[in-house]
């Protein structure tokens, strides 16, 4: 299990966003969470990012699970290039990257090399350091910032770029990239198809198809949720409803449940109406405290009525 959630409640204020809300989520599972506009979507998934809390219930969440948050218009600094934003997503590598060049240069100079015991402990952490970037994918960043960029049609001409000078648009097309790049436990995709051409959305429907982490999906693009989700959660009155199957049989099930309801509905109704007739025959037939009681119940007159019959 990747997430489970226990009876959620969340207020604003006054208002009662969440009231009910339970679900569970497995580890590799492509979701897409729906619903109408202000029914708590947006309220659910701040809170598996971290950035909010419920109120009432608990939302679990697996232990050291890394979790990646598509922004509508990501945020990052005035002087950075696309590039240096998409090469943020390796930051630790590069971290790492930077340590091996310091021992480098430590391994090369003279005071090291005359001194075997020295250059012997620096050659051993090198190598795991080596061991480590190499595994991670370190020597692939390049590529793979190439691959994702290319798919979302992102041109290699605009990677000298400030950052700051993109569109709107452009900027959350690079903050996708950063996040795919990221290669999360978690991917937590609002409207990933906005400012995206089809092209790029046909990529991004084979990433998500290979992508072995869970994805939670927000999107109004029913033909993109056909094609990458497997399980449907409705945020509906307050309350989370799970159909495990892709947009379009969701539909079909759910207007088959609402039939259902609606069938019960009425069958409900026929057995009020039938005891309502059977309580004002016995009304028209008793007299005293008995007649007071029942006529309360249908909501009649409460005056005696003389028999006639």
């Amino acid at each position: 299990m990747m997430i489970q959630s226990q009876h959620i409640q969340k207020y604003y204020g006054a208002e009662l966003v969440l009231s009910d809300v339970t679900f569970e989520i497995k580890e590799g599972e492509k979701v897409g969470l729906i619903g109408r506009n202000g029914s708590g979507k947006t309220t659910l998934m701040k809170m598996i990012s971290g950035s909010d809390m419920p109120d009432q219930g608990t939302l679990s969440i697996r232990k050291n699970a890394r979790i990646g948050t598509l922004a509508q218009i990501p945020d990052y600094g005035n002087g950075e290039t696309v590039y240096h934003v998409l090469q943020s997503a390796f930051q630790n590598l590069l971290d790492i990257k930077e340590e091996m060049q310091q021992l480098e240069a430590e391994m090369s100079s003279t005071d090291t090399a005359a001194n075997p015991s020295t250059l012997e402990a620096l050659l051993r952490q090198y190598g795991h350091m080596q061991e480590e970037f190499e595994s991670s994918g370190g020597y692939e960043i390049e590529a793979s910032i190439d691959r994702v960029a290319s798919g979302l049609g992102i041109p290699v001409e605009q990677y000298h770029r400030p950052f700051s000078t993109l569109s709107g648009g452009e900027k959350t097309k690079v903050g996708l990239a950063v996040i795919l790049l990221q290669n999360p436990d978690i991917l937590l995709l609002d409207e990933p198809t906005n400012h995206l051409d089809m092209e790029a959305i046909e990529w991004l429907e084979i990433y998500l198809g290979a992508y072995s982490g869970t994805a939670i999906i927000t999107s109004h693009d029913r033909y993109f949720l056909d094609a990458v989700v497997a399980k449907i959660i409705e945020i509906e009155d307050g309350e989370a409803f799970t159909y495990h199957c892709n947009y379009s049989k969701y539909k079909e099930e759910k207007e088959a449940r609402l039939l259902q309801q609606f069938a019960e509905y009425q069958e409900q109704q026929k057995k009020i109406q039938k005891m309502k007739e059977s309580i004002k025959q016995l009304i028209e037939w008793g007299t005293g405290p008995t007649r007071q009681i029942l006529a309360s119940i249908v909501g009649l007159p409460r005056c005696r009525r003389r028999w006639t019959g």
